[in-house]
Order: C-alpha cells, then sequence, then structure tokens
C-alpha cells in the first residue's frame, strides 16, 4: 500500500462530492511535504494540528485582543 493509499484510508467517504475532492487533494499534500520534510505522514498532522495550529489560533486571539483595546484607546482620545 502506497504512503497516498494509506493516508487516504484514515477516513470515509463523507458523501460530499467537494469535501471528498478537498481532502483527497489535501492528504497528496501532506504526503509530498511530508516526503521532503523527511517525516511520516502522521507526525506531520500532529506537528500541524496539535501544536500549530493552536498556536496559530491562540497568538491571533491574542493580537485581537491587542489591537481591539488599542483601537479603543484611540477612539477615547480622538473624543476628548
Amino acid at each position: 500500500m502506497t504512503e497516498y493509499e494509506k493516508a487516504s484510508s484514515t477516513m470515509g467517504d463523507s458523501g460530499i462530492h467537494w469535501i471528498d475532492v478537498l481532502f483527497r487533494w489535501c492528504v497528496v499534500l501532506l504526503v509530498d511535504a511530508a516526503e521532503v520534510l523527511g517525516i511520516s505522514y502522521e507526525a506531520l498532522n500532529v506537528y500541524l494540528f496539535v501544536f500549530l495550529l493552536p498556536l496559530a489560533l491562540i497568538c491571533s486571539g491574542l493580537l485581537n485582543i491587542f489591537l481591539y483595546k488599542r483601537f479603543r484607546d484611540e477612539v477615547v482620545k480622538a473624543r476628548v
């Protein structure tokens, strides 16, 4: 079984064509990226979705809070 078949078989068909096409395209992309990086598809999935995605979401949330407070302070200064 090739790495593509192994990775593709990790998820069943959703029954929605565009989701299945997008999933298979992402699997091919991740398998190719894993080959380039010299790691397995599963390890790349863990790095992306367990470590990098939560870190990116936390950074985005903190940046939103910072910018909201900065914008709010600028509006208060402009009214005075």
